[in-house]
């Protein structure tokens, strides 16, 4: 699959990722990007350097699937392994569900983010308008869950020391599709 990724063999405006077996292949909504592009201006605003910031990039996990998050946050000595970086390296990540009650973002990537010690993993739904930020990451989740309605605003303190603010009151929401 990394090699069909880094061929381009992946259709534009999709995310494709193995998770448990599967291929998941998902087109990327305009709520999706747009509130990425959001966290990641803010993670900029922060100082944080855009070589340690990135979307839709292989994150390696040894022993388990691969991922590929809506948007990474890394340390300043990460090493790039051709396309991708480890888990090791990786000091934040926010996902932003493509459907409600996503399974991948709420339960499997919760136990995976803590079990390998991401500091913080955040969700941006945009389906129940409020951000979820995870912090003190163990064998199987976080032992921090606070819940941020859209509109105010999320700070966190990475690892390295330094502070990201996050302003949720331009966070796109949509409705869900019956």
């Amino acid at each position: 699959m990394s090699e069909l990724i880094e061929r381009g063999g992946v259709p534009e405006g999709y995310k494709v990722e193995v998770f448990d077996g599967r291929v998941i292949m998902t087109p990327q909504s305009p709520e999706q990007h747009w509130t990425v592009r959001d966290v990641e201006s803010a993670v900029t605003a922060a100082g944080i350097a855009r070589e340690r910031v990135f979307g839709d990039v292989l994150v390696t996990f040894p022993g388990e699937n691969d991922a590929a998050p809506d948007l990474t946050v890394i340390g300043f000595d990460a090493e790039r392994r051709r396309n991708s970086y480890s888990c090791i390296d990786v000091l934040m990540v926010a996902e932003v569900p493509s459907e409600p009650e996503d399974e991948k973002d709420y339960v499997r990537n919760v136990r995976k983010y803590g079990r390998y010690g991401i500091d913080f993993y955040m969700i941006a739904d945009p389906f129940k308008k409020v951000v979820t930020l995870m912090s003190e990451p163990h064998a199987s989740g976080y032992g921090s869950v606070v819940e941020t309605p859209y509109g105010e605003s999320v700070t966190l303190t990475l690892a390295t020391g330094e502070r990201v603010k996050i302003d949720t009151s331009t966070f796109p929401t949509r409705g869900v599709s019956i």
